[in-house]
C-alpha cells in the first residue's frame, strides 16, 4: 500500500520482534513518519535496529526508551510524538508477552506480569494517544495481540479484556474522530498489511 500513509506519523510501541519490524517497515515504506518506543527498557538495542531500517527507507523517525507501564513516561511519550512532529495519526500498541504456566502453577505474580503487559500497558498507551490524537485532529489506535495457541489463563484473559477495551474506547471516542480497533495478527506481513489498511481507512471508514 504505498502511499496509503503519505504524511503521517505512526507511533509504535514495542520490543523489537519480527512481527514489530513488519509493522514499522510496512509504515514507513506507505509513507508515514515512526515514532517507536520499547516495552521494556532493556529492548533498546533491538528496536533501534528497526528504527534504522525505517531511516533507510528515507521516512522520519526516532526511538524512546520506555517503560510501558509507567504511566507518566507513556505520557511523556505521546507528547513527545506531537512536539517533534506536529501531528500523531496513529497508535501502534504491540504489547505482547507470552503466558503459558499451567493453570495449578499459575502464580498471583506471573498473573500480574502478563496483565500488566498486555493489557495495562496497551490502555496506558492508547489512553495517552487518545488524548493527543484528539487533540490535534483525528486517527487511530489500533492494538495488536497475537493468538498463542499454549497460553495460559492469565495471556487468555488479557486478550479478551483487550478485545472488550478496544470496543469500549472506539464506542466513547468513535464519534470525536478516533477509531479504535483490535487486530489477531496471523503472520508479521499480513500483520502490517491489515494495520496500515486501518490507519489509512481512519476515522472516516466508520
Amino acid at each position: 500500500m504505498s502511499g496509503a500513509l503519505e504524511g503521517k506519523v505512526v507511533a509504535l510501541v514495542v520490543q523489537g520482534s519480527a512481527l514489530d519490524r513488519a509493522l514499522a517497515v510496512g509504515c514507513a515504506e506507505a509513507g508515514a513518519a515512526v515514532a517507536l518506543a520499547t516495552v521494556a527498557r532493556d529492548q533498546e538495542f533491538a528496536v533501534a535496529s528497526i528504527a534504522n531500517e525505517v531511516w533507510a527507507i528515507g521516512r522520519d523517525q526516532f526511538v524512546t526508551l520506555l517503560d510501558a507501564t509507567d504511566p507518566a513516561a507513556v505520557m511523556a511519550f505521546a507528547e513527545e510524538v506531537a512536539d517533534r512532529f506536529g501531528r500523531c495519526d496513529a497508535l501502534v500498541a504491540a504489547h505482547h508477552l507470552p503466558s503459558n504456566a499451567p493453570l495449578d502453577e499459575l502464580s498471583p505474580d506471573e498473573w500480574q506480569a502478563a496483565l500488566a503487559v498486555n493489557l495495562t500497558g496497551p490502555f496506558l498507551a492508547a489512553h495517552a494517544f487518545g488524548i493527543v490524537i484528539d487533540r490535534l485532529g483525528e486517527g487511530t489506535i489500533v492494538f495488536l495481540s497475537p493468538r498463542e495457541p499454549e497460553a495460559d489463563a492469565a495471556y487468555r484473559a488479557a486478550r479478551a479484556g483487550l478485545a472488550g477495551l478496544a470496543a469500549a474506547m472506539d464506542e466513547a471516542w468513535g464519534g470525536r474522530g478516533v477509531r479504535v480497533t483490535f487486530i489477531e495478527p496471523d503472520d508479521p506481513a499480513a500483520a502490517a498489511t491489515a494495520v496500515v489498511a486501518a490507519i489509512a481507512q481512519g476515522a472516516t471508514g466508520r
